[in-house]
């Protein structure tokens, strides 16, 4: 991959990671703790974490491409960082599925749940879900770096 490739992945690499690490880390927390209805704090974090899906899409798509360059040179690692890829991506859509049936039991013009049993548990799958996409991507960063010294030192070695 190119120099500008690997310059573009760990933009958007940062981007989605840092944001989804500081969004569910710091800003969640400060919502919840400043605003006194829950559900305006649901409705601000549903439109952040739409942008944080979207920007998830965008860096799984650099990370194929990433891949691609790195299985030329190493499966084994090519390989590695595509499981971690497609794990990656199915959390990604399966969190659009639930953002979906959350959605379906949320009455915004009521401000309220319409059905509290299907949400919770819709939430905490959106939860657990989150935290598989945070730690297959953190495990993707040291993987990569692992993966380009690798080929780089192949490649000035040939």
């Amino acid at each position: 991959m190119h120099w500008v490739g690997r310059i573009l992945l760990m933009l958007l690499y940062s981007l989605y990671w840092g944001g989804l690490t500081f969004y569910t880390g710091i800003v969640v927390r400060i919502i919840h703790s400043v605003l006194n209805d829950p559900m305006e704090g649901g409705l601000i974090t549903q439109r952040v974490t739409v942008a944080l899906q979207i920007l998830g899409f965008l860096t799984v798509l650099v990370m194929t491409w990433n891949n691609v360059a790195i299985i030329r040179k190493s499966r084994k690692l090519g390989y590695a960082l595509t499981a971690l890829t497609v794990v990656l991506a199915f959390s990604l859509f399966g969190l659009l599925l639930i953002h979906s049936q959350l959605d379906a039991v949320i009455d915004v013009d009521a401000m309220q749940i319409s059905d509290r049993i299907l949400f919770d548990a819709g939430h905490r799958r959106y939860n657990q879900l989150t935290t598989v996409q945070w730690m297959v991507a953190l495990a993707y960063l040291p993987t990569t770096l692992l993966a380009w010294q690798i080929t780089d030192s192949q490649s000035s070695d040939s």
